[in-house]
């Protein structure tokens, strides 16, 4: 099977992400089945204010419906958003093929493992925006307030060049979650999360670290595999599909 997970940032444009985009390849070949495909296609425009504004997540959710339906053109069998699940409702509306929501599916698998969690972020307004998202899915009774370290976007290589000073930044922000008794911690954006995979730090004093990357290709697996034997989404009301003259529309929109 073929899985195209759309990134927030734009992969393979710059030296900066070359740490982060060779981290997901390593991953994601390590995770998935040894006949699953996993692409990471670059964002279609390195938009200004990188998650620091709702106009940005605005302009990358376009991207992430445009990226879909190249996708499903192109025969890959599931899609998977990035870590802010952007565009929740039009991906639904605007292609056939399963989408993950990463976020989403991430939390909701971690629940088997541990009572609760707690969002660490890379900036504040980030934090926010999880916040937010918690919300949306109804997580407020089983979500600890979270935190945020101070990584900065053009930090990406140093992240892996120069791993320490931010390790000590990462577990004094860390710690105090864990005191206040949270069991797994989320990393946000999916760098975080893969840069401490890299590093080795799976568990914070106990507490575990998420790992959105796994559980995205492996909800994606599962996704194709209940798709063949029937189980489907929801498609009336709310999550109803509009009519196909209407999506035709639409898409000419993205072209």
């Amino acid at each position: 099977m073929k899985i195209c997970i759309q990134s927030g940032t734009p992969l393979g444009t710059s030296d900066i992400y070359k740490p982060y985009y060779e981290s997901l390849q390593r991953h994601a070949k390590r995770v998935a089945r040894p006949d699953t495909v996993v692409e990471f296609p670059n964002l279609g425009k390195n938009y200004p204010g990188a998650a620091r504004s709702r106009t940005h997540l605005h302009f990358v959710a376009h991207e992430t419906i445009r990226s879909a339906m190249r996708a499903q053109a192109q025969g890959f069998d599931v899609f998977v958003t990035q870590c802010l699940d952007l565009a929740y409702h039009e991906l639904r509306e605007m292609v056939d093929i399963p989408v993950v929501f990463m976020t989403q599916a991430t939390i909701a698998y971690y629940s088997q493992l541990a009572p609760n969690f707690a969002f660490i972020v890379n900036n504040v307004r980030l934090h926010h925006f999880f916040q937010e998202l918690a919300g949306r899915y109804q997580l407020e009774a089983r979500m600890v307030p979270g935190a945020y370290v101070d990584f900065a976007f053009t930090d990406y290589a140093n992240l892996w060049n120069n791993p320490q000073p931010f390790i000590d930044e990462f577990m004094r922000v860390a710690r105090p979650l864990v005191a206040r008794g949270a069991t797994s911690l989320y990393p946000a954006g999916l760098y975080l999360s893969q840069w401490l995979i890299d590093q080795g730090i799976r568990d914070v004093d106990g507490a575990i670290i998420m790992d959105p990357l796994a559980i995205g290709i492996k909800m994606a697996e599962l996704k194709q595999e209940l798709d063949r034997v029937g189980i489907k989404p929801y498609r009336a009301g709310a999550w109803a599909v509009p009519p196909e003259e209407v999506r035709k529309l639409l898409k000419s929109e993205f072209e």
